[in-house]
């Protein structure tokens, strides 16, 4: 047998290894969130993935700690759970951003509680995609991003995983992003969640041996503020379809785009290797162009008045 054949076979098992890896995770059975326990906690939990995550958690039976800056819609989104739902909520504002005491406060507010599920999605990106030098007030933006994206999850982790590994049970996921595989003109957010889907793959083998599964998730585009896409479409689906698409997957995989389509994005990623970051490049360019027109329109209409 030749060297070339022996590759051609080597090649061939790769690709169905790779394959029927990716497939397991549509049917093994996922994690029951309600065995973990009979709360769980959700950072960003008032708009996009963070409120999906939430309702779904709820319709499960999951009562839930909802985590956000504004106490009105803290409270709003709280009522709405409760009513359609009958589960418990109890919530807590605190603005990442700026709060000194993260980890003292989700303690002491979460005492007592059976926290089973930790989901890690609070976070912010640019206002559009820039050169890191052009970044409107840059360095108090990036401080933000680093924040919101990093210190956030490291703070609220350290707050509720003892519980979980004392209980020898539980699991955390952390939100990342597509952003993560390169971002550039997204360059300190992608590097952020970067940093996410990194130290989830490190956590979940320090932690997996004490009771506790560790995911991350990194979504392409989902309907959300944050995107600025209003309607779903086959490729962007609504925070609530990927919700349900992701907590299905918990327990299967480590790491998961969470949704079918975006996993097709990554396989065309993958696929074109180098020219990736050329083309998301070109792509992240003809957004800022946009984006910029749009700003010294509305800078001139303002003028105008």
């Amino acid at each position: 047998m030749s060297l070339v054949t022996v590759a051609g076979y080597a090649a061939v098992l790769y690709v169905l290894a790779k394959l029927l890896t990716y497939l397991s995770k549509y049917v093994r059975s996922p994690l029951d969130v309600n065995k973990l326990g009979e709360w769980s906690l959700v950072t960003g939990a008032t708009d996009g993935i963070g409120k999906g995550l939430c309702e779904e958690l709820a319709r499960r039976g999951q009562n839930v700690v909802l985590v956000s800056r504004t106490v009105s819609k803290l409270q709003q989104c709280a009522q709405e759970l409760e009513t359609k739902y009958k589960v418990k909520t109890k919530i807590i504002d605190i603005d990442f951003s700026s709060e000194a005491n993260i980890q003292q406060r989700i303690e002491a507010d979460t005492q007592g509680l059976s926290i089973g599920l930790l989901i890690n999605n609070v976070g912010m990106s640019y206002d559009h995609p820039e050169y890191f030098l052009e970044i409107e007030d840059g360095a108090a933006k990036c401080q933000a991003l680093i924040d919101l994206n990093i210190n956030s999850m490291l703070k609220v982790t350290r707050a509720v995983l003892p519980c979980m590994v004392a209980r020898r049970k539980g699991a955390v996921i952390n939100m990342s992003s597509f952003s993560a595989l390169g971002g550039p003109l997204l360059s300190v957010y992608a590097a952020s969640k970067a940093f996410v889907m990194q130290w989830s793959a490190d956590l979940e083998l320090e932690y997996s041996g004490r009771g506790v599964t560790v995911m991350c998730a990194y979504p392409c585009y989902v309907v959300s503020n944050m995107s600025k896409i209003r309607k779903a479409n086959w490729s962007t689906p609504t925070p609530g379809h990927y919700a349900v698409s992701m907590l299905n997957q918990l327990g299967c995989v480590s790491s998961t785009t969470g949704y079918w389509a975006h996993d097709l994005m990554h396989f065309a990623i993958t696929a074109i290797g180098p020219l990736a970051p050329i083309i998301t490049m070109k792509m992240l360019q003809a957004v800022r162009a946009k984006a910029l027109k749009k700003k010294q329109k509305a800078s001139v209409e303002k003028k105008a008045e």
